[in-house]
């Protein structure tokens, strides 16, 4: 399986175990995804350790959480 990459998780800056669905589908981001709505992210995040939306350490899984700080964190 090719590496997983996606334009909402940096490499390096955020945990290699989060997941999300969009990382699993072969499109691109839409431009003018933000043109009529606010911004919000909706994205649902697992970790792959637990396979829940929530880390080993029972905190949540989401790119704001898993960046480094916390001890089950993986660059």
């Amino acid at each position: 399986m090719k590496h997983l990459t996606s334009p909402k998780l940096t490499p390096g800056v955020h945990c290699l175990n989060i997941r999300h669905k969009g990382m699993f589908v072969t499109s691109g981001p839409d431009p003018d995804e933000f043109a009529f709505y606010d911004k919000y992210d909706s994205t649902a995040y697992w970790c792959v350790e637990t396979s829940r939306g929530f880390g080993p350490d029972g905190a949540p899984v989401r790119p704001d959480c898993c960046s480094g700080e916390r001890d089950c964190c993986k660059h």
